[in-house]
């Protein structure tokens, strides 16, 4: 930082009557030292690239290591999802500040080769045990997008630099959403344990997710133990039909029993399976004896399921299941001979 000495002169004049009498006073000249300001943007800007170059760094080897499991909460996979926007946007920002690309072929010319980079990435993951999707090289392409289009100059073809904004912003609006809204879903599930699902509002459905149903998981007020909803579900003929709570599912240690209400809609009795099991078995070899499984006899009418909380711990062999750690919980048919609809509701820990 440079510093000049600049002269200033303040003059105050002062008209001050005294007995008719008017005194002029002429006041003082002063020298300071003002600081030069010019080299700032450039000391920014290098700290800028720096500091982007060196994040960048750090986050190459995400593609390749860590990431989602079969586990993992709904919001930590659009979350890490939405790294691909970010990460790209961010390598844009910095191909930015060396080359101006301003015009379509280089716009062009950048966006295939990124996509060659994506099939790259994606190809070498699969060499380390890392799932490939195309969803991957296309949240790529639109943290590009982002970033190119946002920064463009508008002095230069300012009709079309506000339309590709415009553009960008809504094709990485659906990733944002997904990743606010599945957050938002999973604060409120842990909010209201010990009730797990009552089906009551939208982000409760969000946690349910079906394997072979012969109809969608979809609200219903006919059949309602809790509240104004339950959930109606149409197991399928398939070998397994399944219907699967997402986590969150909470700390069960403290409680004694598990319950939940299933409304059988149909003439005759059938048998379901109620899994639940931890995460030391689903990262695990995923043993049947390493979980807990209950066949339970579905009459016509309601059923009220309860199950002891120390029966689900000392299921698994060997072992005791790590109450804390639940993370599979599913209801499941096999092999039934036509569909059958049924109504859950008020999954709960009392």
């Amino acid at each position: 930082m440079q510093f000049h000495t600049k002269p200033r002169v303040y003059l105050v004049i002062t008209d001050w009557q005294m007995k008719r009498q008017s005194f002029v006073i002429i006041c003082f000249m002063s020298l300071y030292v003002t600081p030069d300001y010019s080299d700032w943007s450039g000391c920014l800007r290098n700290k800028f690239i720096n500091g982007l170059a060196l994040a960048l760094i750090v986050a190459c080897p995400f593609f390749f290591i860590g990431g989602p499991s079969a586990v993992s909460p709904l919001w930590f996979n659009h979350l890490w999802n939405l790294g691909h926007i970010i990460f790209f946007s961010g390598a844009t920002l910095l191909a930015l500040q060396f080359f101006p690309l301003a015009s379509w072929r280089a716009w062009l010319w950048l966006s295939a080769g990124v996509f060659c980079v994506g099939i790259g990435i994606e190809i070498l993951q699969h060499f380390v045990g890392r799932d490939s999707s195309w969803d991957d090289i296309f949240h790529n392409l639109c943290g590009v997008w982002l970033a190119l289009f946002w920064g463009q100059k508008l002095a230069v073809k300012r009709s079309l630099v506000v339309c590709l904004r415009a553009a960008s912003l809504l094709l990485v609006m659906p990733s944002f959403w997904f990743t606010v809204n599945a957050a938002y879903s999973d604060l409120r599930m842990r909010n209201q344990f010990p009730l797990i699902n009552s089906f009551e509002n939208d982000y409760e459905i969000q946690q349910v997710t079906g394997f072979q149903l012969q109809a969608m998981k979809k609200q219903a007020r006919d059949h309602v133990s809790h509240g104004h909803f339950s959930l109606a579900v149409q197991l399928g003929t398939a070998k397994y039909s399944v219907v699967k709570w997402i986590s969150p599912y909470g700390d069960w240690s403290r409680y004694h029993d598990f319950a939940l209400d299933i409304y059988n809609a149909e003439a005759q009795s059938f048998d379901v399976t109620l899994k639940i099991a931890d995460f030391q078995h689903d990262l695990g070899r995923n043993a049947l004896d390493d979980r807990f499984n209950r066949r339970i006899n579905l009459t016509p009418g309601w059923n009220f399921v309860r199950i002891p909380i120390e029966e689900i711990r000392t299921a698994p062999v060997g072992r005791v299941m790590q109450m804390n750690e639940i993370s599979c919980l599913e209801l499941i048919s096999i092999s039934l001979d036509h569909p059958r609809l049924i109504y859950i509701d008020n999954l709960r820990l009392e």
